[in-house]
């Protein structure tokens, strides 16, 4: 642009300029040498860079190249500091939040180990406030356990220790696992696409992401209940649904549901570090995945996760 083209379109340039922050491209304004005095009033401030004519066309091109590679930088670099204060926050956070959720068991485990010590305490007493200590225990082990896997859930990589597994009966042994161990008065329904066989898919994620899925909706859903396990395999990638009969989950608890230590508000008792589908939520998505929910409060929710495989 030349000094006179700027005066009258200075006020839709610095629109513009200021309409694409903060990636913008640079204004240059070219102009004669008698006509910088025009410039100097108040366009400059509209300008990235004033070059006086004559100039070489080679010059004008470094120029050029030069101040995008300048923006170029600076926006990386702006980018590289905002991810680095995100990370403090959050690592702030998670230290906070952690020391939170660890101090209520060890008040009750301090608290009712300094009332045993009382000499005039019945039995029934005593098996009582033991009671609250072992589950005040499994309480912080169960945390402890979630923190560790969290953490370890950045190291895995979406094709780190890739292993060839027949996947239906791996699901089938999985779902035998979690009936024994916790899910006695469920039905575990496991429907598998015919052409779910072979595949290259990273085991201990898809093991962390069934186990953690399951548990939930065996957690969640009353007695006699039935929790659904579909897997279906696409050229590229494997779908899971879980699909329980519970207590559902609602439209604004849904928007906070991958989030560290987040419960939901219908859960009441039930036992919940809320570490669980953070950590689902970190292993699918550093492997390329994704999940999502579908959720009516008492009527049931289903999760759907989306993993690549390596043909």
């Amino acid at each position: 642009m030349d000094g006179p083209a700027l005066h009258h379109l200075w006020e839709w340039v610095q629109a513009r300029k200021n309409a694409e922050q903060p990636v913008f491209l640079p204004v240059l304004l070219i102009t004669l040498q008698p006509d910088i005095r025009l410039v100097t009033r108040h366009l400059w401030q509209t300008v990235d860079e004033l070059i006086s004519k004559p100039i070489e066309k080679l010059e004008l091109q470094a120029r050029v190249e030069i101040l995008l590679r300048s923006r170029r930088l600076s926006l990386q670099l702006q980018a590289a500091l905002e991810q680095e204060r995100e990370l403090k926050q959050i690592k702030t956070r998670f230290v906070s939040m952690v020391s939170h959720e660890f101090r209520n068991p060890l008040n009750i485990i301090f608290g009712f180990s300094r009332l045993l010590e009382k000499s005039d305490l019945s039995p029934e007493r005593r098996a009582d406030f033991a009671q609250r200590i072992h589950i005040a225990v499994r309480t912080m082990t169960a945390l402890l356990d979630d923190v560790l896997a969290l953490g370890k859930a950045e190291a895995i990589g979406a094709t780190a220790n890739m292993t060839l597994i027949v996947i239906e009966p791996f699901c089938r042994k999985l779902v035998e696992e979690i009936k024994f161990g916790m899910g006695a008065n469920h039905t575990i329904q496991f429907d598998c696409a015919a052409e779910c066989l072979s595949v290259h898919v990273n085991e201990v994620l898809l093991r962390q992401v069934l186990t953690n899925l399951l548990s939930n909706a065996i957690k969640y859903s009353p007695p006699q209940s039935t929790v659904r396990l579909r897997l279906q395999c696409e050229s590229a990638a494997v779908i899971i649904q879980v699909q329980d009969e519970g207590i559902g989950i609602s439209p604004t608890d849904q928007a906070h549901l991958f989030e560290s230590f987040f419960r939901a508000s219908n859960v009441g008792n039930i036992s919940g570090t809320g570490l669980g589908l953070a950590i689902v939520k970190q292993v699918i998505e550093q492997s390329g995945g994704t999940i999502s929910v579908a959720s009516e409060v008492n009527v049931g929710t289903t999760f759907t996760v989306t993993l690549p495989i390596n043909q």
